[in-house]
């Protein structure tokens, strides 16, 4: 027998708890279908004919990855050691080359793998952003078949205007790339664009229109100083200005190379940043100005980036900022431990519009919960457990995975009977 509907509590755990990622050590949590009902400290008190032991676990929300491209997924490590413009730049960079000559077949078998990766890795949620346009939202739609994830999809429209147009910085979107786009806005949950500087002015104030206040809009900015030095020689304005101001983003990603007037700019704007530690490093890009942003009450989430350079290990992401902004920032102490998990957690479901619903242990919230095995030899004898989880996590300390209450991983078999 599988408890997989009705009551189910799970009694002698620890759990990262509430929107402050408080730790209860000897608690539980309920969970009636797919939600969470109850979460406390002690026995719970109500009545429920499965109680499940839940001795040695760790429970922490799923992790939600804010910025990742699952196209790539069949190209690991392809062009390796090549620098960011030869191997994304759109739309005739490495990557793009690639998705153009593989099989639809081929995509799709690459993307479930990495699937199957992240549910095993506790990511939950994801915000996926799809090249291709309306083909490559139906390629990922098509892949999604049959799992139990939850995904935010962010298309673009498959076109860029040329150099010569984006020099003079005049021209708005061609009728086919508005007719695109109006696809695009019915059939994913937002746009993602490569950079605004793919684009001009007229044309970023078209998607701003169209996608504003209705749906999700984000793009990628100051990742690189070369494309904030090709944004300021065209129009005068960083990428990030424009992005603020035309484009109206939600959220950016990346802002590696943020100028003090961007980052008053996204403050002002209250917009979100993801950003990619890992994936900026191997690609020698540096490293975000993270204690800086949250200083200044930006909202800070995690993105791991394109599976061809980089995997979805949200532990590693944690652990890079935790060791890494130090050396960067050149500051102490570091960023608080519970900041960097509501990094990984509920500061990518606030950004995504779904704090409400997933990103922390709460009553109400759908029960998106990950197991941790505190007892396994890299993680016993903890004296902080937050720590531990950020510094010594490994994937194979996961042992149960449920979205929406739902299994989706029981490496142990505590959901049979």
């Amino acid at each position: 027998m599988c408890f997989e509907v009705g009551m189910r509590v799970f009694e002698r755990i620890m759990v990262v708890a509430g929107r402050e990622m408080k730790i209860i050590r000897n608690g539980y949590v309920a969970v009636d279908g797919e939600k969470i009902v109850e979460v406390g400290s002690g026995r719970f008190k109500g009545s429920t004919s499965k109680r499940i032991d839940g001795k040695g676990f760790l429970v922490i929300p799923g992790f939600v990855n804010t910025h990742i491209h699952l196209g790539d997924s069949a190209a690991k490590e392809l062009g390796f050691g090549q620098d960011l413009l030869s191997l994304m730049k759109p739309p005739n960079g490495l990557k793009h080359r690639f998705l153009r000559k593989t099989s639809r077949k081929t995509l799709i078998r690459g993307i479930r793998s990495t699937l199957r990766d992240m549910l095993a890795l506790g990511i939950t949620t994801f915000a996926d952003f799809r090249e291709g346009g309306v083909k490559g939202i139906k390629v990922l739609r098509e892949a999604l078949e049959g799992f139990r994830i939850q995904p935010i999809i962010l298309g673009r429209p498959n076109y860029y205007m040329d150099e010569e147009d984006l020099e003079k910085n005049l021209k708005p979107l061609s009728g086919q790339a508005l007719k695109e786009t109006y696809k695009i806005f019915r059939f994913a949950d937002g746009i993602g664009l490569s950079s605004p500087n793919e684009y001009t002015d007229k044309a970023l104030k078209q998607f701003s229109s169209i996608f504003k206040g209705k749906k999700l809009i984000a793009t990628h900015v100051a990742e690189h100083p070369a494309t904030q030095e090709i944004s300021r020689r065209r129009t005068d304005y960083s990428e990030v200005y424009r992005a603020v101001k035309l484009l109206k983003a939600d959220f950016l990603v990346h802002l590696t190379h943020p100028t003090d007037e961007d980052l008053k700019e996204v403050v002002e704007a209250k917009v979100g940043v993801v950003v990619c530690p890992r994936s900026n490093l191997k690609l020698g890009l540096g490293f975000p100005p993270i204690k800086k942003m949250l200083g200044m009450g930006v909202t800070v989430a995690l993105g791991s980036d394109n599976v061809m350079v980089n995997q979805p290990n949200m532990f590693e992401e944690m652990s890079y900022i935790l060791n890494l902004a130090n050396i960067f920032e050149k500051s102490f102490p570091p960023i608080p431990l519970e900041e960097i998990f509501r990094m990984a957690t509920i500061n990518g479901a606030k950004i995504l519009g779904l704090e409400d619903k997933v990103g922390s242990i709460e009553e109400g919230k759908l029960a998106n919960l990950v197991f941790i095995d505190f007892t396994m030899d890299n993680l016993a004898f903890s004296h902080n457990i937050l720590a531990s989880l950020i510094v010594r996590g490994r994937p194979e300390n996961i042992k149960i995975v449920l979205v929406e209450g739902k299994k989706v991983l029981d490496r142990v078999g505590l959901l049979k009977g």
